[in-house]
């Protein structure tokens, strides 16, 4: 982790406020609290962020033997339990060391070689399961943004990796750990075709600077970009007609369902 991408997620405004507690993430939880098998006592959240999924864990599952572990040092002053600072390419804990590791909303955001080594390390440190969420199905591109200064495009969430069913279910196949229980949460309907429907009338939505601060040059301006600033120069209608071409298509247009995450329980093979 470069020093622009360190000072992006130890911004204390990053972790501060009601991050994640709308209705949606809180079903997540809700989810993936309810994974939990009954014969875990002890657990481990790896890569805990501000501790708001092992916090409420905590108070609902007072018995269990919580512990978490962030390399924020600014995300950690918010959690509620035990807590190390650490890598989860590189944890500073014995083999199976926890009954069951939680993994929520992290493997997402590691290059190649940390994404690797952190499927090893959240292996090694288990002793029966392992509870994964990522983002389900994700199109990176449509979360992409572009540096002012430097003019990298990237994803503003720093989203590196995708996560299909196929992918997810194999994803812990050489380690030693089986799924056994997915489920998919954060439903939502769409407008199919909706994205480059978007391209076409909206296309200045499209590549505007938002992010904290660029990971490549550290720039951190947080002005929206103009149309003429993203590079994007197809021309823009009259906003009543795209309004007027908008509004009918809705009318009749198909739908469909999409879900913004996908839930896992691995087991590890005797």
């Amino acid at each position: 982790m470069n020093r622009f991408e360190q000072k992006y997620y130890e911004s204390s405004t990053f972790w501060e406020g009601n991050m994640l507690q709308d209705a949606q993430n809180m079903e997540r939880f809700e989810i993936t609290k309810a994974l939990l098998p009954a014969d875990v006592s002890s657990l481990l959240d790896a890569g805990c962020g501000n501790g708001i999924f092992i916090n409420q864990l905590s108070v609902q599952r007072s018995e269990l033997s919580l512990h978490a572990m962030d390399r924020s040092e600014s995300a950690l002053r918010l959690v509620k339990v035990d807590k190390t600072i650490g890598d989860l390419s590189a944890m500073p804990f014995e083999n199976a060391s926890f009954d069951c590791i939680s993994c929520l909303e992290v493997l997402e955001h590691l290059p190649i070689e940390s994404f690797e080594n952190s499927l090893k390390e959240l292996s090694r440190i288990s002793k029966k399961y392992l509870l994964i969420s990522v983002p389900y199905d994700e199109r990176l591109e449509d979360s992409y943004t572009k540096c002012p200064s430097c003019r990298t495009i990237f994803n503003y969430e720093m989203h590196l990796r995708t996560f299909n069913d196929d992918v997810f279910k194999k994803l812990l196949d050489e380690y030693g750990f089986k799924q056994i229980k997915v489920i998919k949460a954060g439903m939502s309907e769409h407008f199919k075709f909706h994205r480059s429907y978007r391209k076409l009338f909206y296309s200045e939505q499209f590549l505007v600077w938002n992010s904290p601060i660029c990971p490549v040059c550290g720039y951190e301006d947080e002005k929206e970009m103009t149309h003429e600033q993203s590079g994007n120069d197809i021309p823009r209608l009259p906003r009543k007609l795209i309004s007027y071409l908008s509004a009918v298509p809705k009318i009749i247009w198909p739908k469909e369902k999409k879900y913004y995450w996908i839930i896992g329980l691995f087991e590890k093979q005797q």
